[in-house]
């Protein structure tokens, strides 16, 4: 049994690292980490407004879109994701020492272009396997200077991100689709499994670092079992600036990354990421791209532009380059964003416009 002292002392070192929800105006999905709109189709504004100062944010979010590619089979495909999630922040519901709760749950339907175009990126960050299924459920709890995040977990809500590349819809612009493709799509949107994260945060550096089920069991996210396999990763940001990190998957074998992601100036922003994994699938990955926003067109909009450069294994699907612009649109509870994607693989390039409308009620 844990002495009552000693449950006092965590609860006293745990205020050090305590720190709130971070929210990402620009994240064009309810599955990106930190999405966040404080406009409501229902109208409870005010409301939801106190429920945070309590510390419970909930939110249902339906992100609905539009594709077309003019020489596919399949020209024209229409999918959807919606996404029920809440937030508890203990610390002001329950008391001073306490950490959060995190739970989501999705409803994913429609098609995607990404079965016949046989790209590696994903056209779509949102398109995924037809399935109403939990996503991520942890509880988060600060213990001194660090902060330990545990129960299901994607690896796509912490590691291996650019912050200034969320308004970008091609799934790579999230966790890069190098990591996503070489380990099969575990832990990584839609999927969440078994693990354990932590971070320290100082100053001028956050270091993370995390250990993750390699592989997913069950139905609808909700795990029957631990695999065999295990995925472990790990990453250093430095000034806010320039990330290194890399990560080891016990079937798949590892991988490198660095990330550079900056505010340059007030409206516009820029990231780069490279990435090298020896021997598997897809070898080398980079990307770069810039944010403008918000403003200075619209308060609250967006544009990004992004291009990334993938190099595979196989001589079928050969070097994939990819470039996108988007423009976000916010209106309060509803965004509109058209986009549009150029796809250069062996032997075609594509050409892919789109438009997501996403709701928040």
């Amino acid at each position: 049994m844990i002495r009552r002292s000693s449950v006092l002392l965590l609860l006293t070192l745990s205020n050090i690292a305590r720190a709130d929800l971070e929210e990402d105006p620009c994240a064009c999905s309810p599955n990106k980490p930190g999405f966040f709109r404080r406009g409501t189709l229902l109208g409870y504004d005010d409301l939801r407004a106190d429920w945070k100062d309590d510390g419970f944010i909930p939110q249902a979010v339906y992100a609905g879109e539009v594709f077309a590619a003019p020489g596919l089979q399949k020209q024209f495909v229409v999918a959807g994701l919606f996404s029920l999630s809440v937030d508890v922040d203990l610390a002001k519901a329950v008391h001073d020492h306490l950490g959060s709760v995190h739970a989501s749950v999705l409803a994913i339907h429609g098609d995607g272009l990404s079965a016949e175009l046989a790209d590696i990126y994903g056209v779509s960050g949102n398109v995924a396997p037809q399935d109403v299924r939990v996503f991520e459920a942890w509880l988060e709890q600060p213990l001194g200077p660090v902060t330990v995040r545990a129960g299901l977990l994607s690896a796509d809500q912490e590691y291996v991100l650019a912050k200034h590349s969320t308004a970008l819809l091609n799934a790579t612009f999230g966790i890069i689709s190098q990591l996503s493709t070489n380990l099969a799509g575990h832990p990584v949107y839609p999927y969440a499994v078994p693990g354990v994260s932590a971070r320290y945060e100082g100053s001028d550096v956050t270091v993370r670092g995390a250990v993750f089920d390699g592989e997913q069991k069950g139905e609808h996210g909700i795990p029957d079992g631990i695999g065999p396999e295990s995925l472990v990763i790990g990453q250093v940001e430095l000034a806010r600036l320039v990330t290194v990190g890399a990560w080891h998957h016990s079937q798949h074998g590892n991988g490198y990354f660095a990330i550079l992601d900056h505010q340059l100036e007030r409206y516009v922003a820029a990231f780069a990421r490279v990435s090298y994994s020896p021997r598997q699938l897809v070898s080398t990955y980079i990307d770069t791209g810039l944010r403008i926003g918000p403003g200075p067109f619209r308060d609250n909009d967006f544009i990004g532009v992004g291009v990334a450069y993938a190099q595979t294994s196989d001589p079928m699907l050969g070097s994939q380059p990819l470039l996108e612009a988007t423009y976000q649109a916010q209106f309060g509870w509803l965004t509109i964003q058209p986009d549009a994607q150029l796809l250069m693989e062996h032997p075609r390039t594509t050409a892919i416009v789109a438009t997501r409308v996403t709701v928040v009620f």
